[in-house]
């Protein structure tokens, strides 16, 4: 068996490729997980979002991720990009935004910059769940979902949103 660690490899337009464990040991190899990080930069555009979710689900299974978790992450990420492109992008596709995934042993970790308008952190807060009306969740479903999660702006102006999954031994 040769030793292989996760490799990534990302083509100008298309989703980064990332061999995950599942793949190579289907080929006979044995791995361990030695994941720095994959980055994409996008447009704030709602049509990018299938881009964002195939990389998180790759992320994810990277991670080794149960499937029902790795919805979730996925579908976490995905309400913090809708709510980005919507909110401090407000639909601008000129604006983009700047996706971090890392992975180390204890998790995985994923970083959102964008160059929209500027938000105010002390606003951002979920509504009641209790409150029964269409949208308005994707805050409460990050904070469920993910372990950690940051609100912040750069040093250079930008809005910055900081999640974090803990994986579990």
């Amino acid at each position: 068996n040769k030793l292989f660690s996760y490799f990534f490899m990302q083509f100008p337009n298309r989703t980064p490729l990332i061999y995950s464990t599942l793949t190579l040991l289907r080929n006979g190899y044995s791995c361990f997980m030695a994941f720095d990080r994959i980055h994409i930069h996008i447009t704030a555009h709602p049509a990018n979002l299938k881009q964002i979710r195939v990389m998180t689900a790759k992320a994810s299974a990277a991670a080794g991720l149960p499937e029902k978790e790795a919805g979730a992450v996925i579908l976490a990420i995905d309400e913090a990009c809708s709510n980005i492109i919507k909110h401090c992008c407000q639909g601008d596709p000129t604006r983009s935004i700047d996706i971090t995934m890392a992975l180390d042993k204890a998790c995985l970790r994923v970083t959102l910059v964008d160059n929209g308008t500027l938000f105010n952190i002390d606003s951002i807060k979920p509504r009641d769940i209790q409150d029964i009306k269409p949208g308005g969740l994707g805050v409460h479903i990050i904070r469920e979902v993910m372990d950690v999660v940051e609100y912040s702006h750069t040093p250079e102006g930008l809005n910055q949103v900081r999640l974090v999954k803990k994986l579990k031994d």
